[in-house]
């Protein structure tokens, strides 16, 4: 398959390695604005290949069958119905869109041009949450209870794109930047749709407009709750989700904190405490996992999206909730 990334910034670098791993993908082409970062990144993947600063001009002249976009929220949606009037199927980061209402946009472009897209929510890849998939699928545990996910980071640390701290261009910052992933991780196990939910958003960060934490309690339509809580200050990481059923507890910590390592974890009454289950991938290999499943949809291999355009607007429509 012959495929071309639109955006050269700091994802492309984890997202061109992943296609490059693939044996049956060609990187023909590059585009960014300033296009010495597109060159600059073509010598990082030791490949030579066009590059270009319109998207336009590169679908014109390359033809590839299908795109990478790796550009700012609010550049998703002129980029994706280009891509999509061209013919050229697509591959888009996360969050799909900037609000909702561009999301809806996108999902009927790409039924009117009849192409195939799927959107990169890669935490879902991780090699822990693989596991907990495969020790649920193993293991009677019952009905599942309850969902806790929590991300505790420094957002704002130096190097983050500007963009991303930018209300207008982010879409409130780390609300649709880590919103969307931890809505996607939680409705990866619950597989229910959110029937109710309540958000809280906060701006607290000195110096920048955009939201800086939050927290969210949701109830799937067959009545298991969840509660997301994110603060982007500085302190140790915490990452983790934790599945809670009627006979134990399977808790993913997808960060090293010098409490929590690395790994995942199953706990109940008759043990009394958390054991760790062994991991079967590396997690070096997530957005390999991720391109593998993207690149079978697009060639046909396989007949679904791993991610559809459906499920990654949904997880956008429920951030707005608290805007």
């Amino acid at each position: 398959m012959r495929i071309a990334m639109i955006g050269t910034g700091f994802i492309a670098k984890l997202n061109g390695s992943a296609l490059l791993a693939l044996p049956d993908v060609e990187l023909i082409a590059l585009c960014n604005r300033t296009v010495e970062k597109a060159r600059q990144l073509a010598v990082d993947f030791n490949i030579k290949c066009p590059i270009y600063a319109d998207y336009h001009d590169m679908l014109k002249k390359e033809k590839p069958d299908a795109v990478v976009i790796n550009l700012a929220h609010h550049l998703h949606l002129q980029c994706f119905k280009a891509c999509a009037q061209a013919g050229v199927d697509i591959i888009i980061e996360k969050a799909l869109g900037i609000n909702y209402d561009e999301c809806l946009q996108m999902i009927e472009t790409a039924k009117s041009c009849r192409i195939k897209a799927t959107v990169c929510h890669t935490q879902r890849y991780n090699a822990v949450y693989e596991a907990a998939v495969r020790f649920l699928a193993e293991h009677d545990l019952g009905p599942l209870l309850s969902i806790n996910d929590n991300i505790h980071t420094n957002y704002f640390w130096d190097g983050r794109s500007p963009w991303q701290l930018s209300s207008e261009q982010s879409g409130g910052g780390i609300a649709l930047n880590y919103g969307v992933h931890q809505l996607d991780r939680v409705h990866f196990f619950l597989r229910q749709k959110t029937e109710s939910i309540t958000v809280k958003y906060l701006a607290e960060k000195p110096g920048y407009e955009i939201y800086s934490s939050y927290a969210m309690m949701g109830t799937g339509d067959k009545g298991t709750p969840y509660v997301i809580t994110c603060t982007g200050y500085s302190g140790p990481q915490i990452n983790e989700t934790r599945l809670v059923f009627e006979k134990g507890i399977v808790q993913c910590c997808l960060s090293e904190n010098g409490v929590h390592p690395f790994g995942l974890y199953f706990g109940d009454n008759e043990t009394g405490c958390f054991k760790n289950v062994p991991l079967e991938l590396s997690n070096d290999h997530m957005y390999v996992r991720q391109f593998r499943a993207a690149v079978d949809y697009l060639s046909g291999k396989s007949t679904e999206a791993p991610i559809p355009l459906e499920w990654a607007a949904e997880m956008v429509r429920l951030v707005e909730c608290g805007f």
